[in-house]
């Protein structure tokens, strides 16, 4: 469940992120897209699965 809801702040964080970044640096006709979110939230989800496995969770160490 905890992976869930990272998965969704991630997906929300990575559209607001190409929405930045494309406003900034100008489209050129391109538009962001569903996919490249969805390829960012994974990414982020896996990382945060990685450093759980690891044990890099501050909240249980202390």
């Amino acid at each position: 469940m905890r992976f869930l809801v990272s998965l969704i702040w991630a997906f929300i964080f990575s559209f607001v992120a190409i929405f930045i970044i494309t406003s900034i640096l100008g489209s050129n006709g391109q538009s962001y897209s569903v996919q490249n979110c969805a390829i960012l939230a994974v990414i982020f989800t896996v990382a945060v699965a990685l450093l759980e496995l690891l044990g890099f969770d501050r909240k249980r160490s202390e």
